[in-house]
């Protein structure tokens, strides 16, 4: 079995997760969560404290999302393709989504950490213009995001980056996202764990 640092609000974890659901070794993962003994001692094997970290069957450790989806795509082959062109794209649309995801826990984390001061409305203003500038673009362009014959590591990422702009109330983009929203509403249908990963607090 392996053993994945968890917490249901990450759209880190969610990404691993959807990505196992993907190449069908979900049932592999054993999910530790704050409340296990074993979460702080695994946590520690990435210096930085953050997760997720994937510890393998052989007691081998991965961290960040990223290493641990490349890894998963090792084991089947269908999250990134390995070389040529269509590797370049699907990496560079994934950078995509992980800087929507970044921006919007940035945002999230100014109101958390702000302490007895306010958060800096120029900071959160950076992070929505960030937000919003990549999905206005992703708008005009999601055609090229269609789920043709399989799910791959680009989908999955974009998909967690919306629910979560969503979960944590960050950014309204089903308002004006007309064709973002239509991709949503058709590929949360054949994403594999889409509802069993859903965020939550």
């Amino acid at each position: 079995m392996y053993k994945l640092t968890y917490s249901p609000a990450s759209p880190y974890v969610r990404k691993v997760m959807l990505a196992a659901y993907s190449i069908k070794i979900n049932h592999e993962i054993d999910l530790v969560s704050s409340e296990n003994k074993f979460f702080q001692d695994l946590k520690s094997k990435n210096p930085l404290n953050k997760i997720p970290i994937l510890m393998k069957p052989n007691g081998d450790y991965l961290f960040d999302s990223r290493v641990i989806i490349d890894y998963f795509n090792r084991l089947e082959g269908s999250l990134i393709p390995i070389e040529g062109k269509e590797r370049d794209i699907v990496m560079t649309k994934c950078a995509l989504t992980e800087g929507i995801i970044d921006a919007a826990l940035l945002y999230v984390y100014s109101n958390r950490y702000a302490g007895d001061s306010k958060p800096s409305k120029i900071w959160q203003e950076l992070q929505i213009s960030k937000i919003k500038h990549s999905l206005m673009s992703l708008n005009l362009n999601v055609s090229n995001w269609e789920i043709l014959s399989k799910v791959n590591a680009s989908h999955i990422g974009l998909i967690v980056a919306l629910d979560y702009l969503n979960f944590r109330n960050i950014f309204n983009w089903e308002k004006d996202m007309k064709h973002l929203l239509e991709w949503h509403e058709k590929s949360k249908l054949v994403v594999p764990g889409y509802v069993e990963t859903l965020p939550k607090d």
